[in-house]
């Protein structure tokens, strides 16, 4: 006797999921091609889908087949083989091998998102291939990291999405409506005109760039874009206001990268008295009138000589803290190219001098090319923290569900589907 399988939508994921004996009794049987996005027809979108079982049976071998786990819950693979991952590829082939006893799970509701509700499968749709790529990385630890950040911020921006599309067209006038639509129908042609001319060029031209994506879910998305950017154009950017005050106060605040202090590259030769050769030697190449740069040369010393790079600031050299009072001092005498020396220490002798390089000149606040760019970082502050608060109100306002536990039973939803291997 062919037995049912019962395809529980929206309940797997919890306790007290639907029994067999609880399908309403106005069901009736689809093809499960009836998941596939866009072959689903407009009248169906039940609670609990029967279907045949030979529909969801694996084509290996006699021995495998796909039971009812008898708990309401999704169909798992049994037998000796294995099942198919039903996959959302071009052309509708099979996908990759299902371990036996491993649960596929179909679907589940995930919540509602101003009152409209939120299915698993429909929000993984579009992210499939990149979870699988993700979960196919030799790295397990990483991989399941990421896996995790990718659906944390892609639940986010989808309820963000969400909720300013529904803002921006409830804000639409009802005799602008008209309009909106006659709109809609020019953009389209416009579109259609610069992907080839007809509509089969359009669309193929589309499915190349955005696969599984019709004319009329392009358009959507094109309306649904123009409609969010105006709408936080008009709520949040007239928030975003920056004064003279403020400029002033950032560069206050990065002073010292606007007005870098001068720097002294001081270059320092050191040779021990023991070492009474190459004393002489450099003692005879200055006699010779060679600079300081053809002698640490001849000694082969790195960097040209260069000791250390010390930055002056408001206090000057004084305001140095790890030097002697004896270097700082010698360092106020110091010229660039005029050689001090030799000095003679305790242990060593020594020449100095100061290195030539560039100094980096000061920027004055009333540059313009300075005063655009702080003003436009302070802008994009602002508009960022006007906008979460903004966004913070929608979702206040327009959601009554726990968004954390709805996030919960996504990533739940997401590992039982793609990951099926211990959690690290």
């Amino acid at each position: 006797m062919r037995l049912p399988v019962p395809l529980v939508l929206a309940s797997f994921l919890c306790a007290g999921c639907l029994a067999v004996d609880e399908t309403p009794k106005d069901s009736r049987d689809i093809p499960v091609q009836a998941f596939v996005k866009g072959m689903t027809p407009e009248d169906v979108r039940p609670s609990v889908v029967e279907v045949p079982a030979s529909e969801c049976e694996p084509q290996a071998s006699d021995d495998d087949s796909v039971s009812d786990p008898g708990d309401g819950s999704t169909p798992v693979a049994s037998g000796k083989g294995l099942a198919s991952v039903p996959s959302k590829g071009a052309g509708g082939g099979q996908g990759e091998a299902l371990a036996s006893g491993q649960r596929w799970p179909v679907d589940a509701l995930l919540g509602q998102i101003n009152g409209k509700p939120l299915y698993a499968d429909e929000f993984l749709a579009s992210r499939e291939d990149r979870i699988r790529q993700l979960v196919a990385q030799p790295d397990r630890t990483t991989a399941y990291r990421q896996v995790l950040q990718l659906l944390d911020e892609a639940f986010e921006q989808f309820v963000n999405n969400q909720l300013v599309i529904s803002e921006a067209e409830g804000a639409i006038p009802i005799e602008a409506k008209e309009g909106l639509l006659a709109w809609m129908r020019e953009l389209q042609e416009k579109e259609i005109a610069s992907r080839g001319g007809t509509r089969s060029e359009a669309q193929r031209s589309i499915e190349e760039e955005f696969p599984g994506t019709t004319i009329e879910e392009f358009m959507q998305r094109q309306k649904n874009e123009i409609l969010a950017s105006d709408l936080m154009r008009r709520r949040i950017k007239p928030r975003a206001i920056v004064s003279w005050r403020d400029i002033e106060r950032l560069y206050l605040k990065n002073w010292e990268k606007y007005n870098p202090p001068p720097t002294l590259r001081v270059g320092r030769i050191a040779l021990l008295k023991t070492d009474e050769a190459k004393v002489n030697r450099v003692k005879e190449l200055f006699a010779q009138g060679r600079t300081f740069a053809d002698v640490a040369a001849d000694l082969q010393l790195p960097n040209q000589g260069l000791w250390k790079e010390l930055k002056l600031g408001a206090k000057g050299i004084d305001g140095i803290p790890d030097l002697v009072d004896d270097l700082k001092a010698r360092l106020k005498n110091l010229k660039e190219g005029v050689v001090d020396g030799p000095v003679e220490q305790k242990s060593q002798v020594t020449w100095m001098t100061l290195l030539p390089g560039e100094q980096a000149k000061p920027t004055s606040i009333f540059d313009s090319r300075l005063q655009l760019s702080l003003r436009r970082q302070l802008e994009g502050e602002r508009f960022g923290m006007e906008q979460y608060r903004y966004l913070q109100g929608l979702r206040s306002r327009w959601i009554a569900e726990d968004l954390t536990e709805m996030k919960k039973r996504l990533i739940q939803f997401a590992l039982e589907r793609y990951w099926r291997q211990p959690v690290p």
